[in-house]
């Protein structure tokens, strides 16, 4: 009986109440954000002369007329050529700053200042922009931000002027001379992280032009007090695979360019050279008139084509060297040639101010520019569009001016709670005529959840809107891009604020509000919305010592009651009630319950039954068990088993 007696106190000291209805939980949509300047660029040119191959070709068409679309003025002369890519322009001024401009208006999206001077063209992969500085540092910024991701200090802070390549998720340039270690430097970054690679020691004063990397190898050109060299580095491991000694004691400053299992490179002072990409042997060499300097070369279709200090655009045969035709400026050519597939055309700079564009086949001059200084930038073509800068510290963009769309975007509704609704209305137009045909993109800033812009007649569309859930009131942003071919993006802006759900208030109050040890007591329990009373709520009640509820009754007005019968310990039960409805914020609140003293057998409930009644139960079931033992002792005593045998 006493074992009996244990295990039911046992079991009714750890009665507790589950939830009536668990809590809904409030979640967001994450937010999204804009891109940047709208547009995209049909064919990016993403480092200098294009690509890792340095062949200067691209797919895409340039301008058939020197129509000015824009120019922007930076701080210094723009040496560098700007790459292009996602509807930017990027590209660094010899005042130290790169600056990332929109692709169809110039207007600058941002500017980093690197501290050094930038003759360095840029490279970008994957939204990531790499820039090189005669500070010592090269950079890793955030394409739409400018934000630094990383930045690499090389040995000594040797400056860089080699424009980086990117192949196979590393970035591979040439430094000038360390001061402490007596050489310069080509390294080996990934591209990533900015970790070192690996690094190849080179026994000159610096590496100036940049490298091209194809078939797993690094080819760059390095030179002075020696002569100059053309070398091939393994990609992976950095180690050396040949070398071709160009017999010049000057610098190699252009950047090699691969094609047809060829290696292309323009020398200081003295030719343009043909080797062997994978041996290193020469195949032939041209030699450029005065021993004036030659630039990058860009290849095509079997067609070798650079310019030269003396004035010269040349176009060769890429297997012979063989001269195919010359085109003379009134400068000096030190802007490396850039070849547009789409028109035909190769467009390339001169110090007479002039940006050139030139018949592929012929050389024959289809039109030219003039800027207000020497052009020494090399081009980038993309979108029908030419890029280049000048020494008059401007950089220009010529092409054709695309008319601009207008649109407007509105809500009939600037305020909404969580997943309540709003009409957006969407309107497109040109500068005279609505537009049917548009291509509409819609964000939301800080979540929510749009429908796809239908159209509602000439120029007009429409899109829901359902508002997310919010803890505090949110402002949301909505955001459309109208965009047609032919035309420039327009973007506009509408914004909702999102409201909470009202927070339910709740109060409690124990009646009475002490008694001992396993005894009930009655919940009074109020639930409003800080003003109104609200019935139908949902309740979950808790307590920090156990004990359970039961009898949980909705008046209809508000106001609720609910049983609790405390524990069958002395303690200060914290009573916790919680309510939630649709539409509400869930609210809570709490009362203390003072339960002391011996436990009141005669008024000691467990789970709403009196105590006593189940004692009675217990002992009649105990009494009847004792009854089956006793009969069965009995009877087992009364008939023996046959088969017993007595002894005397």
């Amino acid at each position: 009986m006493r074992k009996l007696f244990l295990l039911l106190f046992l079991a009714l000291s750890a009665l507790s109440v589950l939830p009536v209805i668990p809590n809904q939980s409030n979640s967001r949509p994450p937010a999204v954000l804009n891109s940047g300047p709208s547009g995209q660029t049909d064919y990016p040119w993403t480092m200098f002369h294009y690509d890792q191959l340095r062949d200067g070709v691209t797919p895409a068409s340039g301008p058939a007329s020197p129509n000015l679309m824009w120019s922007y003025t930076t701080g210094n002369i723009v040496y560098p050529s700007p790459i292009i890519t996602d509807g930017y322009v990027f590209i660094p001024s010899y005042d130290g700053t790169l600056y990332a401009l929109d692709e169809y208006t110039g207007s600058l999206i941002w500017s980093f200042a690197t501290g050094g001077n930038v003759f360095a063209t840029p490279a970008i992969a994957n939204g990531v922009v790499y820039v090189a500085s005669k500070n010592g540092y090269v950079y890793a910024l955030n394409e739409q931000t400018g934000s630094v991701i990383w930045s690499l200090a090389n040995d000594n802070l040797t400056p860089v002027t080699s424009s980086p390549v990117i192949a196979d998720g590393m970035l591979f340039y040439g430094t000038f001379e360390s001061p402490s270690a007596g050489f310069s430097e080509v390294i080996a970054v990934n591209a990533q992280t900015g970790s070192v690679v690996w690094k190849y020691d080179v026994l000159s004063e610096y590496v100036e032009g940049g490298a091209s990397v194809s078939d797993g190898r690094v080819f760059i050109g390095v030179g002075v007090p020696n002569p100059a060299f053309v070398i091939a580095l393994n990609e992976t491991s950095g180690a050396s695979l040949w070398s071709y000694n160009t017999g010049v004691s000057s610098s190699v400053s252009t950047t090699p360019a691969v094609a047809y299992g060829k290696l292309f490179v323009g020398l200081d002072s003295t030719s343009v050279i043909a080797l062997n990409q994978t041996t290193g042997g020469l195949i032939w060499s041209f030699p450029t008139p005065g021993g004036s300097n030659a630039t990058s070369p860009a290849i095509n279709n079997g067609v070798v084509y650079f310019g030269t200090g003396g004035r010269i655009v040349y176009a060769l045969n890429a297997t012979t060297g063989a001269q195919i035709w010359t085109r003379t400026t009134g400068g000096a050519v030190t802007s490396s040639p850039a070849i547009a597939l789409g028109s035909n055309s190769l467009y390339v700079g001169s110090n007479d101010r002039y940006l050139y564009a030139l018949n592929l086949v012929t050389g024959a001059v289809l039109w030219r520019y003039l800027t207000g200084g020497q052009v020494s930038s090399s081009p980038a073509v993309a979108n029908g569009r030419v890029f280049f800068g000048s020494k008059d510290h401007r950089v220009y963009a010529l092409g054709a001016i695309e008319p601009k769309l207008y649109d407007t975007i509105a809500s009939n509704s600037n305020a909404l709670e969580p997943g309540q609704n709003a009409t957006i209305t969407i309107t497109v137009r040109n500068n005279t005529s609505p537009q049917s045909a548009a291509n509409l993109t819609l964000t939301s800033l800080n979540g929510g959840t749009l429908s796809q812009p239908v159209s509602i007649g000439a120029g007009n569309y429409q899109a829901n809107f359902t508002a997310p859930m919010v803890s505090s009131t949110t402002l949301i942003v909505i955001q459309i891009t109208a965009s047609m071919t032919g035309y420039l993006s327009a973007t506009n802006e509408t914004s909702i604020t999102v409201n909470p759900f009202p927070t339910l208030t709740v109060t409690v109050s124990p009646k009475p509000s002490s008694i001992t040890p396993g005894g009930e007591i009655t919940l009074m329990i109020r639930v409003t919305n800080g003003t109104l009373l609200i019935s139908g709520a949902s309740l979950q009640l808790s307590s920090t010592a156990g004990g359970s509820f039961y009898s949980v009754t909705d008046s209809g007005n508000g106001n609720y009651t609910a049983i609790f019968s405390t524990p069958l310990q002395a303690s200060d039960p914290v009573v916790t009630v919680r309510a939630s409805k649709p539409d509400f914020t869930s609210g809570q609140g709490q009362t203390t319950v003072a339960v002391n003293g011996v436990p009141n057998l005669t008024t000691l409930k467990v789970a709403g039954t009196s105590f006593f009644l189940l004692v009675a139960v217990g002992v009649v079931i105990f009494l009847l068990l004792l009854a089956v033992i006793v009969r069965k002792r009995k009877t087992e005593y009364r008939y023996p088993p046959a088969n017993d045998a007595f002894s005397y």
